[in-house]
């Protein structure tokens, strides 16, 4: 089997000739491949050389187009730069204080065929499904509403004004949700057969503000992406123990877990038909800084709590680091491979 279908038999609860590989290896793949980070944001011819590369000669079954935060703030208005080969900065916020009421307004309906960030992931995808489309999945990606909002106003206001702003937040999100309704349904016609809401900041608001304010909006996005026909995911960086009943409940194929998360028989169980977890592995004191033996330890791990259940696919819990040493990823790799049902 490829990474596709091998991925797709696992989505549709089938048990394929070993467990998915899905890493996330944004940073780690351009830094292996050799191409300068700042271009892997800018241009996406370089994100496919680099992404494509790299799953040819170290092995995963997906590609996907994530990497950067911003790409959908730029359209809002929010001013980032591009360092030579680093990440994207924000120096400060779209959304002050200023004038909270005014500064809302600015989060508008977008032209997404006007924005050439949000454009450009688009054309990745297109040219991922032209390219390698038969033999790995395609996965899109999106911030989710709350990450968004907190990338336009700053996370430590962002979480203010949950408790003393909510019905700006609110209305913020609505248009925030809306918008990705319109970008996931351009990368799901260009090719993801998988797609990625990245709402990372929700592991720090707990259980009852997520219930109440962020879960509408992330079972609205996951229904939106069902009705055209594609996977869903969703990745929150961080101890989300408290979330994972309501991550399962609006419905997502696949539920990343940060290695803080404390998987639990009784978790698995929770999983209806068509759902998996994913991850769950230290990505830094284990990938990073650990061996091979300890990788494959910590994936023996995890294959007796599965206890062959076939609901969990390996990965590290969050992205596989800048200087990994590739035995480590190769070893992750080799463990997946072994998995064998």
């Amino acid at each position: 089997m490829n990474g596709r279908e091998r991925t797709i038999a696992f989505l549709k609860g089938e048990k394929p000739d070993h467990v998915p590989f899905l890493p996330l290896v944004m940073q780690y793949a351009a830094q292996v491949t050799g191409v300068n980070y700042r271009d892997y944001c800018t241009d996406y011819s370089a994100q496919c050389r680099a992404m494509t590369e790299f799953a040819s000669k170290y092995g995963m079954d997906y590609l996907h187009p994530a990497g950067w935060p911003y790409c959908e703030a730029i359209a809002y208005g929010l001013n980032v730069e591009f360092p030579d080969n680093s990440l994207p900065v924000a120096r400060k916020p779209l959304i002050t204080d200023e004038d909270l009421d005014d500064d809302v307004q600015k989060i508008q309906l977008l032209d997404i065929r006007a924005s050439t960030a949000m454009m450009n992931r688009v054309n990745g995808l297109r040219h991922y499904k032209q390219t390698v489309g038969n033999t790995l999945l395609i996965e899109g990606h999106c911030e989710g509403p709350f990450a968004e909002y907190a990338d336009l106003r700053g996370v430590e206001n962002a979480m203010i004004d949950l408790l003393e702003n909510p019905e700006e937040v609110t209305d913020a999100m609505h248009t925030i949700t809306e918008n990705a309704k319109s970008w996931i349904s351009l990368q799901i016609d260009a090719g993801a057969e998988l797609f990625d809401i990245g709402d990372a900041v929700c592991s720090q608001i707990g259980e009852p503000l997520y219930r109440s304010m962020v879960k509408p909006f992330h079972k609205e996005l996951i229904s939106y992406i069902h009705s055209l026909g594609a996977y869903a995911r969703i990745h929150i960086c961080g101890n989300i123990t408290s979330l994972i009943p309501h991550l399962i409940e609006i419905g997502a194929n696949i539920i990343d877990v940060d290695s803080m998360v404390e998987l639990k028989e009784e978790c698995f169980d929770m999983l209806r038909p068509g759902q998996f977890f994913c991850g769950n592995i230290d990505p830094v004191q284990v990938i990073r800084y650990g061996t091979p033996a300890l990788i494959r330890a910590k994936t023996d791990e995890l294959r007796q709590l599965d206890n062959g259940r076939g609901k969990i696919a390996l990965a590290g819990g969050c992205e596989i680091p800048l200087d990994t040493p590739m035995e480590n990823y190769l070893a992750l790799r080799e463990a997946a491979e072994s998995w064998i049902f």
